[in-house]
């Protein structure tokens, strides 16, 4: 299966954000819902949808995301994305293309990745942000259905992100787990957790000192989570990483939505 989403944002007459440009090939599709957000008022809302079971071998996907100048856009997914059983050397691969424009927003948050008992899977995002551009992005992964004795059974899972700046990488963070040759329940690694979830938020219109509020606001807000160990860093510039370990993938999910909201409180743009 090779499927593509393609999507564009552009600005109204009454600056609001719609839909310009979009395709979808099976099995994606795209809603737009109705936007109540009290941050972003002037944001387009939108739920990306899926109507396959899973990622078989062979699978190839491509989403490509063009947020238009001035406008803003909340993007969420319908359900958890499932890699399934494949042949030994085979394996299903995605490549999102993201491209903000200038004075833009996007948050997105997609469904945590499960990786099923032999399931390899390959996942690169690259993402180029013009000026004062604000992003909010989101990765979850489940090691496997535990509940079904699939811990670490899958075979090969590699993820590459990169986040640039005028082709400047501000960014860069590769995963590579292969759980047959990695002690990857070592201290340091996964221990005994079962989801490990990763948020980048980048807002080029802040400074050093604005970011390093954010950083402390997090770290109130992270100390209070139960049954999970979690910490964010302070990138080198215009940003912050929240890394979280958790035994579910819904309560990473419920964190990363409430950080989105705390973050997008301290949107330096008000209004378009």
């Amino acid at each position: 299966m090779q499927s593509k989403l393609l999507l564009s944002t552009k600005l109204t007459t009454q600056a609001k954000t719609q839909l310009d440009r979009y395709f979808a090939s099976s099995p994606f599709k795209v809603m737009t819902l109705p936007n109540l957000d009290s941050h972003w008022t002037n944001a387009l809302n939108a739920m990306q949808m899926s109507s396959s079971p899973g990622l078989l071998a062979g699978d190839q996907l491509e989403i490509d995301i063009e947020i238009a100048d001035n406008t803003a856009l909340s993007l969420l997914t319908q359900a958890f994305t499932r890699v399934q059983s494949m042949n030994k050397g085979d394996y299903a691969t995605q490549k999102t293309c993201i491209k903000l424009g200038k004075n833009s927003r996007l948050f997105y948050l997609p469904h945590p990745l499960v990786l099923h008992k032999d399931s390899s899977f390959k996942q690169t995002t690259e993402i180029e942000m013009d000026e004062n551009a604000e992003l909010i992005y989101g990765e979850i992964v489940a090691i496997g259905r535990v509940l079904n004795g699939e811990r670490f059974a899958f075979r090969h899972f590699a993820s590459y992100l990169r986040i640039s700046h005028q082709n400047r990488p501000l960014v860069s963070d590769r995963i590579q787990w292969l759980p047959a040759q990695m002690a990857l329940t070592s201290l340091s690694q996964m221990e005994d957790f079962s989801h490990q979830g990763s948020l980048t938020y980048l807002n080029l219109a802040k400074n050093a000192i604005e970011i390093k509020v954010l950083v402390l606001e997090l770290q109130t807000l992270l100390a209070e989570q139960q049954n999970m160990l979690a910490g964010v860093s302070q990138l080198n510039e215009g940003g912050l990483m929240v890394r979280v370990l958790a035994h579910r993938a819904d309560s990473i999910q419920q964190l990363f939505e409430r950080i989105g909201q705390q973050l997008k409180t301290h949107s330096v743009i008000e209004s378009f």
